[in-house]
């Protein structure tokens, strides 16, 4: 080792640090242990002062508390008219009407395509909105009609930027994917 070339004095200086180090090391754990004795005799004490007939209860929601009492809790409703859940969807207004009007007698359509027929039906229907309007209104329609209660699917033909909007039963229920016999009703060009 490295101590053969240290002097007498060297290896005293060395000696006397190492003592020290222990010294210090002991009562350090001399009081981690009395901490940890504290905190035995707290827990204990505590674990007393709470009954036992509580449950503990595993991760998850906790229990509906009503009147200091567990159990189900009495549902309160929110205020505001009660939302149904009608069997045919939900009522359509005039410009989801004209959208699907428009892709029945046409077919799959782009939405280019529909902004046409958007502002065409716009100028006798909603004379003072702007096509910029009309292109949020349409886009809005588009977004609903084609969302989780749709009514109309999406098909991307790969040929072209974004989606042919067609109806719902056009489609496979379980994949989404256009039915081969409506793609003759696919609208590639539209027509002037």
């Amino acid at each position: 080792m490295a101590t053969e070339r240290l002097g007498e004095k060297n290896i005293d200086l060395l000696l006397n640090q190492y003592r020290s180090e222990r010294k210090r090391l002991m009562f350090q754990l001399n009081k981690v242990r009395e901490a940890i004795g504290e905190l035995k005799t707290l827990r204990a004490k505590a674990a007393k002062a709470t009954p036992e007939t509580a449950v503990k209860r595993g991760p998850g929601r906790p229990p509906k508390v009503q009147d200091g009492k567990e159990g189900s809790a009495k549902v309160v409703r929110k205020r505001g008219r009660k939302k149904n859940a009608r069997a045919g969807g939900y009522r359509l207004s005039p410009w989801d009407l004209m959208v699907v009007e428009a892709i029945k007698k046409e077919g799959l359509l782009p939405k280019e395509v529909i902004m046409e027929r958007a502002r065409a039906w716009a100028k006798t229907h909603a004379k003072r909105m702007t096509i910029d309007e009309i292109s949020v209104k349409v886009t809005r329609v588009l977004q609903k009609l084609s969302g989780p209660r749709a009514v109309l699917g999406t098909h991307r033909t790969g040929l072209r930027r974004g989606y042919h909007y067609g109806l719902k039963e056009w489609f496979f229920a379980s994949s989404g994917a256009l039915r081969k016999q409506y793609l003759d009703k696919l609208v590639l060009e539209p027509k002037a």
